[in-house]
């Protein structure tokens, strides 16, 4: 078994086809411990999208697993955390994961 995979998402990331995008991640979680998430600049996301990375970020850490995004958020990624209010209390964790900012030592 491979330790590590890339998902390529596809660039409907809203409700109206978040089961599959619920169901690649799913997949993905029971058979590989490291998973990087690449999303298109030109991606339609809505919350659904968030929410479901979201959850999907603390089943891995429960599972002492590793999720990752290939890039830092851009596009229609960054607006989409910007109008839900996710960065505006963001943790270093958060700012980690979804910007790549790294803290100050």
């Amino acid at each position: 078994m491979e330790n590590s995979i890339v998902i390529r998402m596809h660039s409907n990331l809203c409700v109206s086809d978040i089961r599959t995008s619920y169901s690649t991640l799913v997949e993905a979680m029971d058979k590989f411990p490291s998973i990087r998430l690449a999303v298109p600049a030109d991606a339609i996301v809505d919350i659904s999208f968030l929410q479901i990375i979201e959850a999907a970020r603390q089943r891995a850490a429960e599972q002492g697993k590793s999720l990752s995004l290939l890039e830092p958020a851009n596009g229609e990624l960054r607006r989409a955390l910007d109008r839900s209010g996710l960065m505006t209390a963001a943790t270093a964790a958060d700012r980690s994961f979804w910007l790549h900012e790294e803290t100050a030592q």
